[in-house]
């Protein structure tokens, strides 16, 4: 972490304290001190205790820190559960208005693509709690058998890109996970607004948890991990579009495909759908899903560069039974795997409740039961397990500022019409 702002002169605590100062002053309700709204503050930064020692500890991450990932995911579980309860939300302000929020949001943006380009590489590396375990000091890609003038060409558009000194000799695979990481960036910040300005019928409400995501250091933390980030993009776009099942599908399968913690939303979405476009949903998730396995294992090098761009394979997270753990950077090093499988076990049988449970679910629903498979799968993932926190951190931001949403169901042909409102900024 000592490498978040070291040209301002800020230690990582400092950084970290005015993380936590922004956000309160931002969006804490001192006028209602217990209310929702300002536990779920407190969870945002529940794991932060517990990534900074894995990136304090590189080489030898403690189990500490683990059992505190766990702890603290596992109070995020029980928050995601018990807000299937809450069907009455009351609209809290931010306190700060649009105009303000939509400048801090840009100007965050903009810092935050800004390093995402210039990062060192070692950098990025050494400050991701969820860097898979050994990818840092894995020896680069060797090239494969291109054509001389193809790789000519390459150089020639990497020497005169527009790229930072500290990226101009990198791998083209370094630079296309940069460039994921900043569409990654864009493409959740654009998602959130779009959710809380088409979803939730308030624009203001979209721009708070643009800025929330902003603040928070695990964005920070994965500033580069497009593993996580695409992942996550493709889950809000999916929430956002979740009125057409082929292509919530399409996003959805491909996020299970990209890292297979996301597997278990297949069947939840297909639930979601159960009646009103089950069929269409299932058949371009799985199928998505399915040819995304098959060409990273049957073409080759192809895998490889996947991996390199920063996706999972189905073997690091420990699906498979003959991939051995990592040496480090796991919960699960040193106890044998049958201690494992009952938790393995256990999260399928989440996947089945929630998938049948509620029988008609809305969208509130459906991004609550959303983050808490992406929270449970934290607990039975091999590498790096409770570390993944930008899987399900935008969904956690969209439960925390949601209203009230009981007519979004989905319908065959799209999402039921409701009257048009007479003001950006409707009272519920």
């Amino acid at each position: 972490m000592n490498g978040f702002v070291a040209a301002l002169g800020l230690s990582p605590e400092v950084w970290l304290f005015l993380s936590l100062l922004g956000c309160v002053t931002l969006f804490f309700k001192f006028s209602r001190f217990w209310s929702v709204r300002n536990l779920d503050l407190v969870l945002l930064f529940v794991l932060v205790p517990g990534m900074s020692v894995l990136v304090g500890n590189p080489g030898n991450h403690p189990w500490s820190a683990y059992i505190w990932l766990f702890l603290g995911s596992g109070l995020w579980l029980v928050r995601c559960v018990l807000d299937l309860g809450l069907t009455r939300r009351p609209v809290l302000e931010p306190n700060l208005n649009a105009s303000g929020l939509l400048c801090l949001s840009v100007g965050l943006l903009g810092l935050l693509l800004a390093e995402t380009v210039s990062l060192p590489v070692e950098d990025g590396a050494a400050r991701n709690p969820a860097e898979p375990s050994g990818r840092e000091d894995r020896p680069p890609m060797a090239p494969g058998p291109e054509n001389p003038a193809v790789q000519k060409a390459v150089e020639q558009v990497l020497k005169i890109a527009p790229l930072p000194s500290s990226l101009k000799h990198e791998l083209p695979q370094v630079i296309v996970q940069r460039v994921l990481a900043v569409l990654a960036h864009l493409a959740l910040v654009l998602g959130l607004l779009a959710i809380g300005w088409r979803h939730f019928e308030r624009p203001i409400t979209g721009m708070a948890m643009a800025a929330c995501y902003l603040l928070l250091p695990y964005t920070r933390m994965a500033l580069v991990d497009s593993g996580q980030l695409i992942a996550a993009a493709l889950i809000v776009g999916a929430v956002f579009w979740h009125g057409r099942p082929v292509l919530a599908g399409v996003l959805i399968g491909l996020a299970a495909g990209w890292i297979p913690a996301c597997l278990g939303l297949i069947a939840l979405w297909f639930g979601f759908y159960l009646g009103r476009g089950a069929v269409r949903f299932i058949v371009a998730a799985v199928a998505v899903a399915i040819g995304c396995a098959l060409l990273g294992h049957g073409v080759p090098g192809l895998g490889e560069w996947a991996r390199a761009l920063g996706a999972r394979s189905i073997a690091e997270v420990g699906l498979l039974p003959q991939f051995e753990p990592p040496s480090s950077g796991s919960f699960w090093i040193s106890i044998d795997s049958s201690y494992r499988l009952p938790v393995l076990i256990a999260y399928v049988a989440l996947v089945i409740v929630t998938m049948l449970w509620p029988a008609e679910k809305n969208l509130a629903e459906l991004i609550a039961l959303s983050g808490a498979l992406l929270v449970a799968s934290q607990f039975w993932y091999l590498d790096k397990g409770g570390a993944l926190v930008m899987l399900y951190l935008p969904l956690a931001i969209t439960m925390m500022f949601r209203p009230t949403l009981p007519l979004h169901r989905p319908l065959g042909s799209g999402l039921r019409r409701r009257a048009p409102s007479s003001s950006l900024y409707p009272a519920r």
